[in-house]
């Protein structure tokens, strides 16, 4: 039975990064199923990336936001320069302050202002097309905010779904006094919601934990028909080992240190064979690092490209790359990369950490390896080197039945089936 549903996505297509499909995704995956979706987002010029949607002009409303007022633009900039200025021990105390006052000001995040816009956007859309179920993708969890004040103000249900944990997550850079009121606030509005949806199962444990109810689970996944064209592609260089990282850098948690350090253990003539292609460099991360390593010559770093270059040239790769947080609280995180690194069906070399969801998911593929140590990886590029050489310039594709558990329509299905439990 066909819906009305009201996606509320602070990233949609234009004004999203190059990772965050999902939302548009299920958008088409939706349209596809026959629905009627509509969708409220932000509209942030800043963040535009390289991906579109298959909806309307009319169907989706692009909110602005409005950044911070110059003078608390000032007043930070102001304790910037005072972090310079002082010694270290007055640095880390005027870091802490600063760390507050942003989360002050910035309450729920820093998109704050398109809250009330958005839900008095959808108040007056609901004078001709009223949505039967509201629902929600975050972050920015600000998003869920305004799913849940529309929700009040329609009477409709509201589906929330959390691609990353807005209370707990690892990568929030928190202030511990600040963090109680931030969580309260999370979980009080992530009450009032009908159900919920979780990509990993750590994160899935965890709402249903904190909210006493059961969680759904959807993978990130990959299309059937992203790769659909892709199938007969060349390597990309068949006389040297081309390993891509198509995510984001993390510097200080994903990273690719042990990998720089172990091209620096290989000899010189192998290591001329290799090169590592990144798409992105958070604080020069990875150009000092592989600077301090000796291995600058084995890396190139790409501007972005639209997802179907990248798509084209994953599956030109000999190898993909995963980086992963030495940290337990990485465990339950799954980089959406993940997926689109098994559609691609090449090998993929996780390092950072060994344990965690997404380790044990490229284990049991089996989709590649899993590696923490620099000895090991330096062992496994000179066979990937080996293998390539016998195979005439190319590693064979992995194989592609394993690949179908993570299909995102399979995936998808678990979303409708809530929401049809909801509206039931």
């Amino acid at each position: 039975m066909p819906h009305r549903i009201l996606l509320v996505a602070g990233f949609f297509p234009p004004y999203s990064p190059l990772g965050a499909v999902r939302a548009p995704m299920l958008v088409r995956w939706w349209r596809d199923q026959g629905h009627d979706v509509r969708v409220i987002a932000l509209e942030n010029p800043a963040i535009a990336g390289q991906l579109d949607h298959c909806l309307a002009p009319e169907a989706v409303r692009y909110i602005p936001f409005g950044q911070a007022a110059p003078p608390l633009v000032q007043t930070v900039g102001s304790v910037k320069k005072l972090l310079v200025k002082r010694e270290s021990r007055s640095n880390r105390y005027l870091a802490s302050l600063q760390t507050l006052y942003r989360q002050i000001v910035h309450f729920p995040d820093r998109y704050h202002s398109w809250i009330k816009p958005a839900v008095a956007q959808a108040v007056a859309m609901a004078e001709e097309w009223q949505p039967d179920l509201i629902y929600s993708t975050a972050p920015p969890h600000s998003g869920h905010v305004v799913a849940c004040q529309i929700a009040r103000r329609l009477n409709r249900p509201w589906l929330a779904e959390l691609r990353d944990l807005w209370a707990g997550n690892p990568y929030n850079d928190g202030h511990p006094l600040f963090d109680p009121i931030q969580r309260r606030h999370a979980w009080g509005t992530l009450a009032q919601a009908a159900g919920h949806v979780a990509l990993t199962r750590g994160a899935a444990s965890r709402v249903s934990r904190a909210l006493r109810r059961p969680v759904t689970l959807s993978y990130n996944g990959f299309g059937a028909d992203d790769f659909a064209t892709l199938d007969t592609v060349s390597a990309h260089d068949p006389d040297r080992l081309i390993i891509v990282h198509a995510g984001i850098i993390y510097a200080g948690q994903r990273e690719p240190t042990v990998l720089l350090a172990a091209l620096a253990k290989l000899d010189a003539s192998v290591r001329a064979r290799i090169r590592v292609v990144f798409f992105h460099d958070e604080e020069s991360a990875v150009v000092s690092g592989a600077a301090h390593f000796g291995v600058a010559d084995c890396i190139e770093l790409r501007q972005p490209v639209p997802r179907r270059d990248i798509l084209k040239l994953e599956r030109e790769a000999d190898v993909l790359l995963l980086c992963r947080w030495n940290d337990p609280a990485e465990d339950s995180i799954i980089p959406g990369k993940v997926f689109e690194y098994i559609g691609a069906r090449r090998p993929i070399l996780t390092i950072g950490s060994d344990t965690g969801e997404a380790a044990d998911i490229v284990r049991a593929g089996p989709f590649g390896v899993v590696m923490t140590h620099p000895d090991d990886i330096a062992r496994q590029l000179v066979e990937w080197l080996a293998q390539k050489d016998a195979h005439g310039g190319r590693l064979p594709d992995l194989p592609e039945g394993p690949t179908h558990t993570y299909l995102r329509e399979t995936q998808f299905q678990q979303v409708d089936a809530a929401i049809a439990e909801i509206l039931r």
